[in-house]
């Protein structure tokens, strides 16, 4: 699963209880519901050991377990900037890889209900702080707006621009330089004039080049390397005014 501020696809237990536990009030209650064999995770059972107390762990009711294979943690969170480490809970945490053990060892949420274990919930805020606004209109703001250096920036960074291209070079382009004016669009279409017209399109042609290096050791095995390479060529095709078609690569 891929959040929305995320660069790449992960599995998210870590990831949300780390950025819900920062919401979350000092004294809150977090109940985390995830597969039992991921409490076994080091990062997670150590976030656990040490910003928790109060703890209890559970599983799925034996009518449900099979199915879903998860367990439930409830936990207050622990006050202050210094925390103590619970390596007991710790220690735990990393046995629930094995279902054997979670199975002996975490009780059902069933049984869990009928102990009547409980856990408080802090009180909110009570007083709301006060605040001020006030509504404008924009008319007011339009005219300091369309004079304003920043937005006159805005829109020239924004116009579209059109490629220009024109002369002989003074050097012949090299490949990078090729690929530069296909990547722009300057090598389609139409070019030239009268007798001079001509029709040209050009295309990136992108190799794979295998390279093998064999290493010896000093016990005489060998060691074979493959290394791929990416090779890019240009190609242009080009139609004449006699109809002539011409492939430059």
């Amino acid at each position: 699963m891929k959040g929305i501020d995320d660069e790449s696809a992960d599995r998210k237990e870590w990831t949300e209880l780390y950025r819900n536990t920062k919401y979350l009030k000092e004294q809150g209650l977090i109940m985390y519901v995830i597969p039992s064999y991921r409490y076994s995770d080091k990062r997670i059972a150590r976030f656990l050991a040490t910003h928790f107390y109060n703890v209890g762990m559970m599983r799925f009711s034996d009518d449900d377990y099979d199915d879903f294979r998860q367990c439930i943690f409830i936990g207050n969170k622990k006050t202050g900037k210094h925390k103590e480490f619970n390596q007991k809970l710790f220690d735990f945490l990393i046995q629930m890889e094995s279902d054997e053990f979670v199975m002996e060892n975490v009780t059902p949420v069933d049984r869990f209900v009928a102990a009547n274990k409980k856990w408080s919930v802090p009180s909110g805020v009570e007083k709301l702080r006060t605040f001020y606004t006030k509504l404008a209109n924009k008319s007011d703001f339009v005219e300091g707006i369309r004079n304003s250096k920043g937005f006159q920036a805005f829109k020239n960074r924004s116009k579209p621009r059109q490629l220009e291209i024109g002369g002989n070079p003074i050097l012949p382009l090299n490949v990078g330089q090729l690929a530069l004016l296909l990547a722009s669009g300057a090598v389609n279409g139409e070019i030239g004039e009268g007798d001079n017209y001509h029709l040209v399109q050009g295309l990136e042609l992108v190799k794979k080049i295998p390279n093998e290096e064999k290493k010896v050791h000093d016990n005489g095995s060998v060691t074979t390397i493959t290394k791929i390479r990416t090779r890019r060529e240009v190609s242009v095709k080009v139609i004449t005014p006699q109809g002539k078609i011409l492939k430059l690569v």
